[in-house]
């Protein structure tokens, strides 16, 4: 009888184990993107891949980080831009941006409502700027945004 039992105990620590390791690799909510190319970045300084600006229309203090992924933009912060207003210098990104551009030559740049490129994202073409979605249920990612990456490279 206590074979049976040691047996059963062993079973069900597996069993449990396994139905962990099934949760924790569960796929991220993707939600939904919303592309918001409005126009032309290529005269703004993005720094070498995307920026995010405090402001509507690239204006104001922006963020311009040399790395191609950032999983939560909680740590960063925008800094005076120089010749386009210094609203918005010393805050916090994450929550904070109201537009961003895109200066890579053959990638899209999306950013995330959550950390970790997951949720409802904006998203922009190549050489691209707009501003950020607000106001719709399933996009609203104006000063509301988590994360943000270049993806879909040709």
């Amino acid at each position: 009888m206590k074979f049976a039992q040691k047996c059963a105990a062993a079973g069900a620590a597996i069993a449990l184990s396994a139905a962990g390791s099934l949760l924790t690799a569960a796929p991220a909510y993707a939600g939904y993107s919303l592309k918001i190319d409005t126009w032309g970045s290529w005269g703004q300084p993005c720094g070498k891949y995307y920026c995010l600006y405090y402001s509507q229309g690239l204006w104001n203090a922006s963020w311009r980080p040399s790395s191609k992924v950032d999983n939560d933009l909680g740590g960063n912060k925008f800094s005076d831009s120089g010749s386009f207003g210094s609203a918005g210098d010393g805050k916090v990104v994450r929550n904070n941006a109201a537009s961003m551009g895109n200066h890579t030559s053959n990638c899209q740049v999306t950013t995330y409502i959550y950390p970790h490129l997951t949720g409802d994202g904006n998203y922009l073409n190549r050489g691209y700027a707009g501003n950020l979605t607000e106001g719709n249920s399933y996009y609203h990612l104006r000063n509301n945004e988590a994360s943000i990456t270049i993806n879909s490279c040709s």
